[in-house]
């Protein structure tokens, strides 16, 4: 087993020799560094794997250290030490790049966790320990939809077969499945992946907007003269209103319809609802239904592919890595089981969010099994059966995933619908539909 090498900047021999101990104690080699300068000129001599600076020292205090140690060695994990609780100064410790910020006096315990866990994000596992896992890539299309369930091959497999036609398709499922993503993979998976793609979100929806949306105009380079097909995706279909649903049949099924040869649209519709149920009870009319369900798709809920979040940590992790300015390209040993250990009542679109905070909390590439945050089950001291808090509805895991996403984009609707995977019309009507406010 290689010796782990510590490099320690304390201008106090007491501290010095208290922390030396301890770490030594657990076959670590520690080097010593009375100030700074004499830390940086050893970090060049020593190449340690992990640094642990005091804050207040005399010369260059311990940011300036980090902050040096970061320009020179980013890799490097380094832990810093004070005796003031100042929030300021720890705000600006972890924004300069450090690991982890502890108090005096030092606690044992404290000192050996963080140690280990700043170490295992920049050393490779013995040889006689799990790995962890690196990530694989993918390109942008592949980070449309992911699984490997057998539910989700057989999608994979009626996709291949229905992009390429002309059908109307209809997709069901939970909140959070992914139905909007499948439509898109629908879509981007034909022949007229280059058309236009028109999202419509029919709790909100006008009759002018579902007008404009079937009129494909002659001049638009997508479609004169070229055969590509628009797709429309009527997001929540089973909350047309009466009047729209009646305006939208008319539109499908008239002689002379409002676009060019060739070009009338396919429409994908996606819904939480049974809308065969509605109709029957009518509230939602039949031929309608009959004509947006020509071809139908279930996404069966995570609870039930739990053997496809492997597929979808690698897919979400990549595909927030630019959005959240992180560059995770490997999965500490335990994340799998310990994701696939819960039900998931948000579906992908939840873990996503749990996946979205343990990269916020990321220390270099590695995404950290102490970072994944899942209720009930992020403390090692507590059976993976037990929950702190009551289960939340869909509603609320939803409501409280997009506030997340807006506060960490300072409320920028273009960058949060980027990272949710929605258009803004959609996130604003989610956004109304919550009462979402700024903080």
């Amino acid at each position: 087993m290689s010796v782990k090498k510590i490099l320690l900047i304390d201008d106090d021999p007491a501290v010095r020799g208290l922390i030396s101990s301890i770490l030594r104690k657990k076959g670590m080699d520690v080097v010593l560094a009375k100030e700074g300068s004499e830390g940086l000129q050893l970090m060049q001599d020593e190449k340690p794997d992990l640094v642990i600076c005091d804050f207040q020292m005399p010369g260059m205090n311990g940011l300036e250290v980090l902050d040096q140690i970061k320009k020179d060695n980013p890799q490097i994990p380094v832990v810093i030490l004070t005796a003031y609780g100042d929030a300021t100064l720890t705000i600006r410790s972890m924004q300069t790049g450090a690991f982890d910020f502890i108090e005096k006096p030092i606690n044992p315990r404290e000192l050996l966790e963080v140690a280990k866990n700043a170490l295992k994000t920049v050393t490779r596992p013995e040889p006689d320990q799990n790995e962890a896992a690196i990530l694989h890539a993918r390109t942008k299309d592949d980070n449309l939809m992911a699984g490997k369930s057998p539910a989700m091959r057989e999608i994979f497999k009626i996709t291949g077969r229905i992009s390429q036609s002309n059908v109307n398709v209809m997709i069901t499922g939970e909140t959070g499945t992914g139905k909007e993503r499948l439509a898109r993979l629908i879509h981007e998976s034909g022949t007229s992946k280059n058309a236009p793609l028109i999202v419509l979100n029919c709790k909100s929806l006008r009759e002018d907007q579902l007008i404009s949306a079937c009129r494909i105009d002659d001049d638009q380079p997508a479609g004169s003269g070229s055969g590509l097909q628009a797709s429309i995706i009527l997001d929540d279909v089973g909350a047309l209103s009466d009047e729209l649903q009646v305006v939208l049949l008319d539109l499908i099924t008239r002689e002379t319809t409002v676009c060019p040869p060739g070009l009338k649209p396919r429409f994908i519709s996606i819904t939480n609802d049974d809308i065969g149920n509605l109709a029957e009870e009518g509230k939602f009319l039949k031929e309608l239904y009959y004509r947006l369900k020509v071809f139908s798709l279930h996404i069966p809920p995570l609870r039930q592919r739990k053997e496809d979040i492997p597929d979808l940590v690698n897919n979400i992790v990549q595909e927030l890595n630019p959005a959240l300015k992180k560059n995770v390209v490997r999965i500490d040993v335990g994340v799998i089981p310990l994701l696939q250990s819960y039900d998931w009542p948000g579906n992908v679109q939840e873990l996503k969010n749990i996946l979205m905070q343990a990269m916020v909390l990321a220390h270099g590439d590695l995404l950290e099994k102490n970072s994944i945050y899942i209720k009930g089950r992020h403390k090692e001291t507590e059976p993976d059966h037990a929950f702190a808090e009551p289960p939340r509805s869909l509603a609320e895991v939803e409501k409280e995933h997009i506030g997340h996403v807006l506060n960490h984009v300072r409320w920028s609707k273009q960058d949060a619908a980027a990272i949710l995977g929605i258009t803004r019309p959609t996130l604003n009507a989610k956004i109304e539909k919550y009462q979402i406010t700024k903080p």
